[in-house]
């Protein structure tokens, strides 16, 4: 199952000989050895590869949370190698949304308040802030725990507020760190089925890092890291999304 034609257009992401190196009192650590690629809009790409192969580096680059060391990222046609962290905080807040797999949310606040939580450090007025919120819920099958808090909710709802969190402000890109993680393989499927229908139905581009085959599975692209290199780039047969009224019960 594919997303629409007419989601793909010019790369919303494109690296260009990316290298990452960490220094410690004199001693340097390379991470990323010359890394190109690029990711059309409304993509759901895989990053794949064993722990240290790079790909958490990887993705706190393009997330906005690291920069490179070398070589240039343009995002959305702009060249963002070389904003300050005041302007890569701006840019982050506006066009990318994270799910991780610890999901992050407060447990003595409402799933209401969590998802809005987003909103807090934004320029959007606050009387529009429950609307958005509740548009956001329900795109994730979970009207009816709005007033819950989030400890009394299962992993798998709590994985679900926090990509209802991560939609609010309407991001060009979805950061997905091992979101099934801490869940059981019913719930973590559920949690890939809804991230598809996104991606399908709304042109969300997903950038899903997993270790994890089945929910590699449900991408249309895998990039493959080892030891910081590109091992393999390749467009994959798509896992066929549940019915998602079923999923969402």
């Amino acid at each position: 199952m594919a997303v629409e034609q007419h989601c793909k257009v010019d790369a919303i992401i494109k690296v260009e000989n990316l290298v990452k190196q960490y220094e410690n009192d004199g001693v340097v650590t390379p991470v990323l050895h010359g890394i190109d690629f690029e990711v059309p809009k409304g993509q759901f790409l895989a990053i794949m590869g064993p722990s240290g192969s790079g790909k958490s580096t990887l993705m706190h680059i393009l997330g906005f949370l690291d920069i490179l060391t070398t070589g240039k990222y343009l995002f959305e046609g702009q060249d963002v190698s070389t904003l300050d962290e005041i302007k890569l905080s701006n840019l982050r807040g506006e066009k990318i949304g994270f799910v991780f797999q610890a999901f992050n949310l407060l447990p003595k606040a409402t799933v209401l308040e969590n998802v809005k939580l987003p909103l807090l450090y934004s320029n959007v007025p606050a009387r529009d802030w429950d609307k958005m919120a509740l548009e956001a819920i329900e795109s994730v099958g979970l009207g009816h725990r709005v007033n819950n808090l989030s400890n009394q909710l299962s992993g798998g709802e709590k994985q679900r507020v926090a990509i209802a969190r991560s939609l609010i402000r309407k991001p060009s890109v979805i950061f997905a760190d091992e979101p099934t993680g801490n869940l059981d393989s019913k719930s973590g499927i559920q949690v890939m089925d809804i991230l598809q229908k996104l991606n399908i139905e709304k042109c969300v581009t997903i950038i899903l890092v997993t270790h994890e085959t089945y929910t590699a599975e449900h991408a249309e692209r895998v990039i493959k890291l080892r030891d910081g290199e590109v091992v393999l780039d390749q467009k994959v047969e798509v896992r066929r999304m549940a019915n998602h009224d079923e999923v969402l019960k």
